[in-house]
């Protein structure tokens, strides 16, 4: 009897240290700024998940977690790693530490960790917190013959928050600061609604995803947007992204809200190719202000820089330019308390080739969006760009 009481003592302190050493784990990490953290560990193997608001990019905050996780679980075979966007699960890293050398894999096989994470205890929940983030906008134009160019530069406050999972609450103003030369009807001389919209993601992650916004878009759009997406491969998505809009914009008579009335459809595929960094992507379908057509945008990736070119044709009419998102302020911004005041982890310009005629005068291969960092680098959760940008991370090539 004596020494079954010892083997259930023995056993129960190894489950109490085991207890106390996830929880020790989970409120440093909370402390580092990571949120809605979980960590478990089974057969030796520890899962992990996470939402990432501190570090810069979709990569780094993998890396912190690898480097946190591997010095508290020194004889763990494997760790599973899943990055949370709004509670949803986006990708999973499947990662191992051997003589000081890690190994690694990622793709969208998040169900496994996630059903095992369920019955885990959730640190340093998101639900409520208010991101107040300060978007630069910068407008050059050279349409006009009277002056050599039109210029402004405004500043869009983004406040944004999640309630429920799978939410984005996002209100945008843009308040110019620099713009003397525009003329009177000219929106940009104007502070107007940039975007205010409610996101909702439905499905639980994985290779599917399905998602519905609603408000005013950017820019000058108002309505319903659906986005489906399917992850045919690692490299390789496809996306079908259809939208109902009226416009809404601000002049020197006020501010007009048109009653919806334009269908736009558009089908898109994203492809990652990792040996020479480049992203590919093709979009065709109807545009806003209804011509038909495709682009073709072609990004490569430097890190946390992204620089590519796009053409476009569309009822005839053709258009090129370029476009860049730079990485802003340091790798990792501290955000403390119920509201939180930020800048953006990137700036992203585009420049666009036409500017007068037929493509301009009719508004061809018009778009919209319904985030306030929609770019190539920020929530760019791609798992061959995450795990290519990881290994360097982890091998001290890139920080």
């Amino acid at each position: 009897m004596k020494r079954y009481c010892i083997l259930v003592l023995l056993l129960l302190k190894t489950f109490l240290c085991m207890a106390k050493s996830d929880v020790d784990i989970m409120s440093r990490l909370v402390d580092m700024g990571f949120e809605n953290v979980r960590v478990g560990v089974e057969d030796n193997v520890v899962y992990a998940a996470f939402e990432d608001p501190v570090y810069r990019g979709t990569y780094r905050g993998f890396g912190i977690m690898l480097e946190q996780l591997s010095q508290y679980y020194l004889d763990a075979e494997r760790f599973e790693i899943v990055v949370l966007d709004s509670k949803v699960p986006k990708v999973c890293v499947h990662a191992s530490h051997v003589d000081s050398r890690w190994s690694l894999e990622a793709d969208y096989e998040v169900e496994n960790a996630m059903a095992i994470l369920d019955n885990t205890d959730e640190n340093g929940n998101s639900f409520g917190k208010i991101d107040v983030t300060f978007h630069p906008k910068v407008s050059i134009d050279n349409h006009r013959f009277d002056v050599l160019y039109e210029y402004a530069v405004a500043i869009a406050p983004s406040i944004e928050t999640t309630l429920w999972r799978g939410s984005r609450i996002t209100v945008q103003p843009v308040i110019p600061l620099i713009g003397g030369n525009l003329r009177k009807d000219n929106t940009l001389r104007y502070c107007r609604i940039g975007i205010a919209d409610i996101e909702q993601e439905f499905m639980k992650g994985g290779r599917w995803s399905l998602k519905a916004a609603a408000g005013i878009l950017y820019s000058n759009f108002m309505g319903a947007n659906v986005e489906a997406g399917r992850q045919l491969t690692d490299a390789l998505g496809l996306k079908l992204k259809v939208g109902y809009l009226g416009e809404a914009y601000v002049d020197n008579k006020g501010y007009h809200f048109v009653k919806p009335d334009k269908l736009t459809f558009l089908a898109k595929a994203d492809y990652y190719e990792r040996f020479s960094r480049l992203q590919v992507q093709l979009t065709a379908g109807r545009f806003v202000y209804g011509d038909y057509g495709g682009r073709m945008d072609v990004t490569r990736h430097f890190g946390d820089y992204a620089i590519g070119v796009y053409g476009v044709l569309t009822d005839g009419e053709h258009n090129a330019g370029f476009h860049f998102a730079i990485p802003m302020m340091g790798k990792r911004q501290k955000r403390n308390g119920r509201i939180r005041l930020r800048m953006p982890e990137y700036f992203n310009w585009e420049y666009s080739m036409v500017s007068n005629y037929r493509y301009a005068n009719e508004n061809m291969g018009r778009e919209y969006t319904v985030r306030a960092d929609e770019n190539r680098s920020a929530r760019y959760f791609q798992a061959e760009y995450i795990e290519q940008n990881l290994q360097r991370y982890l091998n001290g090539i890139s920080r």
